[in-house]
């Protein structure tokens, strides 16, 4: 299996124009891999229009799900939806023409207002994809060391981190990032949005970490489409090696 991100700068509320741009670099994406977009890429933080992007997330998630159907790829990434009249920034990961994970944002980011916007969620369940089980930080999640240790009891093999992080604050992505593979002992695959988006600054440096906490792919910034292998074999003998459990 190959896993990969595609990081790139979204343009704030252009939903079409964002679809246009990932459908055109996700065509590149190897067959059979798992591809991970930033937090929120359809329309980024663009609140005083995000209701009405809301109601567009059916029609990009229906775009979305005819190409991972047609590379036989898993696409994840968040997006504003509407449900029982509230709005979440949603965990979504579609997989050959299906959603096959759904959850809200759990810690909501004060400094990005969105708990002014966004209602949050309550769990942080795992999922498979072809026997490889799979859990989601989304951007501030990454911070809270008891929700990754949660997914470690769980036996996460490989974790996706979409983000949108400031620049300013671009060491304490790179730090956490590399950090929780090696806490984890699985492949971390963290995608966060580049330059500038409306009047934020957005910090790049995606990546991809092996469960030794190795790097397997680096793209600080630009719009990259990047992959490696995971090897299950990794997973197992650095946690034979070391185990911490």
């Amino acid at each position: 299996m190959f896993i990969g991100f595609l990081q790139f700068k979204p343009s704030l509320g252009r939903v079409e124009e964002n679809l246009r741009r990932v459908v055109e670099l996700l065509n590149h994406a190897q067959e059979g891999s798992v591809v991970l977009l930033p937090e929120m890429w359809q329309c980024g933080f663009d609140y005083e229009g995000m209701q009405e992007h809301a109601k567009k997330t059916a029609y990009v998630l229906d775009a979305i799900k005819e190409l991972s159907l047609s590379k036989k790829i898993a696409i994840a990434g968040t997006y504003p939806v509407l449900e029982d009249n509230r709005l979440y920034n949603m965990a979504v990961v579609v997989y050959r023409g299906s959603v096959v994970y759904k959850r809200p944002k759990v810690k909501l980011f004060p400094l990005y207002e969105e708990p002014k916007h966004f209602s949050a969620g309550e769990e942080n369940p795992t999922f498979e994809l072809e026997g490889l089980k799979v859990g989601i930080l989304v951007c501030f999640e990454l911070r809270f060391g008891a929700m990754a240790w949660e997914l470690k009891k769980k036996g996460v093999e490989l974790l996706l981190v979409p983000a949108m992080w400031g620049a300013k604050r671009k060491e304490h992505w790179q730090t956490l990032t590399k950090a929780r593979a090696i806490e984890l002992q699985a492949y971390v695959v963290a995608c966060n949005a580049w330059g500038k988006v409306g009047e934020e600054e957005y910090g790049g440096s995606s990546a991809i970490y092996g469960p030794w906490g190795d790097v397997l792919a680096f793209s600080e910034k630009g719009d990259r489409l990047c992959s490696a292998p995971l090897d299950k074999r990794e997973i197992e003998k650095v946690r034979r090696y070391l185990p911490v459990d």
